[in-house]
């Protein structure tokens, strides 16, 4: 029996689950799947890092059940927002929207969910739907006239209440903008050309401005959306059966402006959890690690929690064996049966370690990395029937470039070019410590304008405080250690007790003041090639 030869056009697929034509076909399903399938369980966020399988899980959902309605951001058309003149001067004084971005996405939901539970074949009739929801309100049931208020305001209200969202939040935006200019006597010419007459920002008036906008927002339709959810509670959303799914990813695309994207992101998961009170409802949304930590961090002075929230979150982590058999079903698919993985390498060993798991040891345990090494290997096998040593020594450098770019990538809202900061670790000892790395490694970077550093974010800091010499170069070093450990780059062994840890290992916690004059630094395996670390080379661990 012939052996399988491995061609090169025969890749395991695309490291993206959009473009991923075999997803479905070889879909591995773990713990996190479970948790977002179950209406019942609180899990509705997916958290995880770029290429964990967030939207795999989201396209498994819109493909595999009934009642998803998926929602793209970039479709919602909010653009306009940025441009809003009321909007910009409510923020430039320091109003705070978040209530006003909440009944934007309370509305939207509250839009989708109806329309599912009361869909029509054909299409979906205004008319019929508010004669539906009037029965279901009243029929059999005494008299309730704040339910009723609430039907009568959607049918009222009904020639917006389906439209667009554009249309809708340009609706809401207009609405508050003259409440706002009445409430203060001011001419609406006045602000053809923006808020910026001198009187917009004397104090006292943006005192009573402030005052005004809070007061409109907070009662601009916020009590007929509660009137509505309690219908939605009490009327037609009551068997956990019945289930309904919206889901939401792709956030971390450029579908608004960053500042305005973060207070979209935070309003929305401050709602998901308000949903929760509806039996057989699940608002599930995609979020990239990364962009969870600015979301919170612009958030906390406004009394968002991580705690309260934690248990909505959905982490996803994958083992070795999750791992092989997301490999072993791709390679038996387009193979038609003839290559598994455990003929893959034929059990053949580099550096003490079989094939798999030498790696799986260069991933961050996510199934893009994976995909990425595997495709690499692929294109270098040249027709071979196993992956051997040569094959994984020729495909491990483009690799390795591959993972570093795409680590720059993912937390470069974060930090910025992370590369302008790992010149030091190029053919370092593996095992180094703080003592090792010397100011004169940054010496370029210490000369540099602030501005022209290509840095963000707590980096930015870090490098800013070392220049104005509000820290040491000791200080410096620690902060960017403990960024580069968690944004993958380095792992950490605190002391000989414990094993070396990297951001995806559980079985050791680092926390910035961890890091000391004891602790040990590791380039993670996947860099190995990119950094030239020579392992034979690597200091002894005590």
């Amino acid at each position: 029996m012939s052996k399988y030869k491995i061609k090169k056009t025969k890749l395991i697929g695309s490291p993206d689950a959009e473009t991923d034509e075999i997803l479905l076909s070889a879909f591995v399903s773990i713990d996190n799947l479970e948790e977002i399938i179950d209406t019942k369980n609180q899990k509705s966020i997916l958290l995880g890092r770029t290429g964990s399988g967030k939207s795999a899980i989201i396209k498994y959902l819109t493909d595999k059940l009934s009642n998803v309605r998926r929602i793209d951001p970039e479709s919602m058309s909010l653009r306009f927002l940025s441009n809003s003149t009321i909007l910009r001067y409510f923020e430039s004084i320091g109003v705070n929207l978040n209530l006003f971005y909440k009944v934007l996405w309370k509305h939207v939901f509250i839009v989708e969910l109806l329309k599912m539970y009361f869909f029509e074949a054909s299409m979906f009739k205004k008319q019929s739907f508010f004669e539906r929801l009037k029965a279901t309100v009243t029929n059999g049931k005494r008299s309730n006239t704040r339910k009723e208020k609430a039907v009568k305001y959607m049918e009222t209200w009904s020639n917006d209440f389906w439209q667009q969202t554009e249309i809708l939040i340009k609706s809401f935006e207009k609405n508050i903008q003259e409440k706002f200019l009445s409430s203060l006597n001011i001419d609406a010419d006045l602000i053809k050309f923006g808020f910026l007459d001198e009187k917009f920002r004397n104090e006292t008036f943006v005192y009573e401005a402030k005052q005004k906008a809070e007061s409109i927002i907070s009662n601009s339709q916020v009590l007929e959306l509660l009137d509505i959810m309690d219908i939605m509670k009490e009327d037609l959303f009551t068997d956990h059966q019945r289930k309904y799914y919206i889901v939401i990813d792709d956030l971390d695309n450029e579908w608004i402006e960053d500042s305005l994207r973060l207070e979209l992101i935070g309003a929305m998961v401050d709602v998901i959890k308000e949903f929760r009170q509806l039996p057989g409802i699940k608002i599930v949304i995609s979020l990239r690690e990364n962009l969870n930590e600015i979301v919170f961090a612009k958030h906390q002075h406004r009394g968002s929690q991580r705690e309260k929230l934690k248990p909505l979150y959905s982490s996803l982590e994958w083992n070795a064996e999750e791992l092989s058999e997301l490999v072993n079903k791709r390679l038996l698919l387009l193979s038609e049966n003839e290559f598994s993985i455990t003929q893959a390498f034929n059990q053949i060993r580099r550096g003490n370690k079989k094939g798999l798991e030498y790696v799986l040891e260069r991933t961050f345990y996510r199934p893009r990395d994976v995909i990425s090494f595997f495709n690499h290997m692929i294109a270098n096998a040249n027709n071979k029937s196993t992956f051997s040593n040569d094959i994984i020594s020729k495909a491990e450098p483009a690799y390795s470039i591959e993972r570093f770019q795409a680590l720059e990538d993912e937390w470069f809202e974060n930090y910025g070019k992370i590369s302008n900061v790992c010149g030091f670790l190029r053919s370092i000892h593996n095992g180094f410590k703080l003592k090792s790395v010397t100011e004169n490694d940054f010496t370029d970077l210490y000369v540099e304008e602030i501005e022209q550093c290509g840095l963000k974010g707590e980096l930015l800091q870090a490098l800013s405080d070392w220049k104005k010499n509000s820290i040491n170069f000791i200080g410096f070093e620690k902060k960017l250690i403990y960024i580069l450990y968690r944004i993958g780059v380095l792992g950490v062994k605190k002391s000989p007790e414990f094993r070396t840890a990297f951001y995806f290992t559980k079985e050791v916690i680092i926390e910035k003041s961890d890091i000391s004059n004891s602790c040990r630094f590791y380039v993670h395996p996947a860099l190995f090639s990119i950094f030239k670390i020579n392992i034979l080379d690597q200091l002894p661990e005590e």
